[in-house]
């Protein structure tokens, strides 16, 4: 189709609305198709159909011409040299003012990422623009996962249309270069033994320094049991710190790049990341008090010689810890729905579950109704286990139920206590299920965590959605490092191995 403007005045052109829309769209812009391939060929076929039109070849002899002009630019392509390229970051920086609606970035006529304007004017991290922010109204991010030494085709539009459009390319010195006997595998096995050889080490130390010289060869007999927990726990688990050091994603898994700390500092910096911290240790704190001080009270209230049945209403409520899981949680879903259960007794049309706080609240009492029944049941083993006879002599005495509970109770249950907190603070922590099969993190804040995200979902987003297994792992560390600290400071705290 002849796109020259100097056609433009051409009658048959006027009177043709196909042809006199391409010749409007050459004068206000570059004429599709846009694509690297589809350009060739347009640029090898353009003057063919010009010559066609002007009579000044015939349709076969331009054709002829156009085929050994693609025939040249490809020659040309085989005979380039190919450049030697070492995979690893590979980013094209943009800056773009933005508007209202959706935006979208292209390369090389394939959508990169899209960006759902909110009203905090924010891009989710992972949708592969990262490290962005915005000044004013301008958008400057990098986009990610581009081809070295290769000229991009980039377009930017909105709901409106094209907003810019230019080629860039990712130059060699932008890659990290690959590290010298980096293997992930090899450094994973490596700290296995590393950390048999320092514990086996450490326990035939300690025998020797009290004394215990009886006791060497029972390290021998524990290596096995030691092996299989380097296998099963230490190797994912070194792996995962191996994994968090790279650039390792659903494109370059096998071969990633040693990167050094670039994933802590996307994690830091990531505009979700306060966000999604403050609402898990909300979750967790919520939670965890709410289990133990419910779970008390009825273990305490059950533990009742004078109420009957107390068999009966202890296997009643343990119930909702008895059923797995997803099966209670879905049930709960389909209750919360728009056309759910709740709404029909109420009468009314809530969807709680499209509400970022009511979404909040509802995983928060379901979390609640599932934990209760575990820490009752745990509680009533260790009142159980308090003796009699203390609570009697102190009825005797004239003490009262509350300083009964105050001085006798609770120093009593310590021990329990204790190690119960600190487990179901790491199990909410980490509390995967509710969380996914209820709200699925949602509902979508437009970028970064959704409204109900825990660090531990987000962390399945990174991974298995987005797809950037060295950030993901990166999150791990962080919240392996998190649980770590607060386990050592509780512990230390509470005195929790001052019996060990």
């Amino acid at each position: 189709m002849p796109t020259s403007k100097s056609l433009k005045s051409d009658s048959d052109i006027q009177n043709n609305s196909v042809i006199s829309g391409f010749i409007a769209q050459a004068e206000v812009g570059t004429p599709a198709p846009t694509t690297r391939g589809m350009a060739m060929v347009y640029t090898a076929l353009a003057p063919a159909f010009e010559q066609v039109y002007t009579g000044t070849s015939s349709a076969d002899d331009a054709l002829a011409m156009a085929d050994d002009e693609l025939e040249r630019m490809l020659a040309e392509i085989e005979a380039a040299q190919p450049v030697n390229i070492i995979e690893g970051y590979r980013t094209i920086d943009v800056e773009f003012e933005f508007g209202d609606g959706v935006h979208s970035i292209e390369s090389d006529g394939k959508t990169h990422t899209v960006i759902a304007e909110s009203n905090k004017s924010k891009i989710d991290p992972y949708s592969g623009c990262i490290a962005s922010y915005n000044v004013e109204k301008t958008y400057i991010c990098s986009l990610t996962g581009m081809i070295p030494n290769q000229e991009h085709l980039i377009t930017i539009s909105d709901d409106s249309g094209i907003i810019t459009q230019f080629k860039a390319t990712s130059l060699t010195e932008d890659i990290i270069p690959e590290g010298k006997g980096t293997s992930g595998v090899l450094f994973a096995i490596g700290s296995i033994i590393i950390s048999l050889i320092a514990l086996l080490s450490y326990g035939a130390w300690s025998d020797k320094r009290k004394g215990r010289h009886s006791a060497r060869g029972s390290h021998l007999y524990i290596a096995p049991a030691l092996l299989a927990l380097a296998v099963l726990t230490f190797y994912p688990v070194f792996y995962g710190f191996w994994l968090s050091l790279t650039d390792a994603s659903q494109t370059h898994l096998g071969d990633e790049a040693f990167i050094g700390l670039a994933n802590f500092w996307t994690v830091f910096s990531s505009d979700g990341f306060l966000r999604v911290t403050i609402f898990t240790l909300v979750w967790t704190i919520t939670n965890v008090i709410a289990h133990i001080s419910i779970g008390l009270f009825l273990a305490i209230l059950l533990n009742d010689k004078k109420i009957r049945g107390r068999v009966a209403y202890r296997t009643i409520m343990l119930l909702p810890w008895a059923i797995p899981s997803y099966i209670s949680v879905l049930i709960w879903r389909g209750i919360f729905q728009p056309d759910g259960l709740l709404n029909d007794l109420l009468g009314t049309d809530l969807n709680l579950l499209a509400d970022p706080t009511g979404a909040q609240i509802v995983v928060i009492l379901v979390n609640i109704w599932l934990g209760v029944p575990f820490m009752m049941m745990s509680l009533s083993g260790a009142l159980q286990s308090i003796p009699r006879d203390m609570f009697e002599a102190a009825e005797v005495d004239g003490v009262s139920r509350w300083d009964q509970f105050k001085f006798l109770t609770m120093p009593n249950l310590k021990s329990a206590l204790v190690p119960l907190s600190l487990l179901g603070f790491i199990w909410t922590f980490n509390m995967f299920n509710v969380i996914y099969l209820m709200t699925a993190g949602g509902p979508n804040l437009g970028y970064g965590p959704g409204s109900t995200d825990i660090l531990i979902t987000y962390v399945y987003d990174v991974a298995f959605i987005e797809g950037q297994y060295g950030i993901a792992a990166a999150w791990s560390v962080v919240i392996f490092a998190m649980l770590l600290a607060f386990s050592w400071y509780y512990m230390k705290r509470t005195n929790a191995t001052e019996a060990v």
